[in-house]
């Protein structure tokens, strides 16, 4: 079968993000000559001269059968299928009402067609990329995330008339934790329900400093512990839609849901964070975010 006109009508309003994403995943991995597959631990390593460019989760997300025309996904035949980060595309799959996303085969008919439509699967799973490995004229389709830290799907806040009020000042004093952590103990990620205010106060600030969009920003906050008391830095930096590098002023509501964030994790005793980085990236709703701590 043709894909349908759901299928054309939901990649016509994600292609932008798909098309960003083929892109973010071609310059990663740009130059490498090398590519390790591990399936039974789910990692997929580019390389360049022996050197990593990057190491990626690779989910399973489909096969295409040359000789059938089939494209299988990952759930295909399996019984009691199990939870999936990719569970997503089929949710996504029932709201719009694509068929293609929520039967287990699709008769493609070409590899052309099974590799815009898995493309799409990974943009609707918030994936980096999508991995594909030709054997013949059969295909094996792996939905890539980054391999450390953990991602959380933030929606995108209401629009903001103007600029917002910059922080008043760029570090604060934090009180000593409630909690003595363990001796040693390796800082924790922030839950989500800290991450969330924070993402969503600095995708405020982008959409108000960059109102024709942006291709990935990052929040870095650095917290220098000095005895009982803290002091934070927060810096947020962004690419524009043209690929140009802008330092952003923090809002002082972003600046407060760090301190929150920062005020908290210390309250619950974990080992105190010393860097918090959030990468964000624009989806079709809001953004995606990468966490990592040091």
């Amino acid at each position: 079968m043709a894909l349908g006109g759901a299928f054309r009508k939901l990649a016509e309003l994600h292609e932008p993000d798909v098309t960003r994403m083929r892109e973010r995943f071609a310059a990663r991995v740009s130059g490498h000559d090398a590519v390790h597959h591990s399936p039974t631990e789910r990692l997929v390593t580019f390389s360049r001269g022996g050197k990593t460019l990057w190491t990626a989760r690779a989910e399973p997300l489909a096969r295409f059968a040359g000789d059938t025309g089939l494209l299988r996904w990952w759930w295909h035949g399996k019984l009691g299928h199990a939870r999936s980060p990719l569970d997503g595309v089929v949710a996504e799959g029932q709201r719009y009402g694509v068929e293609e996303l929520t039967r287990d085969s699709v008769q493609t008919e070409s590899l052309a067609a099974s590799d815009a439509l898995c493309a799409l699967a990974v943009q609707l799973a918030s994936g980096e990329g999508m991995l594909r490995f030709d054997e013949g004229d059969d295909a094996s389709f792996f939905a890539l995330y980054d391999a450390p830290g953990s991602r959380i799907t933030i929606p995108a806040p209401p629009l903001s008339g103007g600029s917002l009020p910059p922080a008043a000042h760029s570090s604060r004093s934090l009180p000593p934790p409630g909690v003595a952590p363990a001796a040693r103990a390796a800082p924790a990620e922030p839950p989500r329900e800290l991450v969330a205010p924070v993402a969503t106060e600095a995708l405020s600030v982008l959409q108000a400093a960059l109102p024709g969009g942006f291709g990935q920003a990052l929040l870095t906050v650095v917290i220098d512990t000095r005895g009982e008391k803290a002091r934070l830095f927060v810096q947020l930096t962004a690419a524009d839609a043209k690929g140009d590098l802008h330092a952003l002023d923090s809002s002082q509501r972003l600046f407060d849901a760090v301190v929150a964030l920062v005020s908290e994790q210390r309250r619950r005793g974990g080992a105190d964070l010393h860097k918090l980085v959030l990468r964000l990236r624009p989806t079709g709703r809001g953004a995606s975010v990468d966490v990592t701590v040091g």
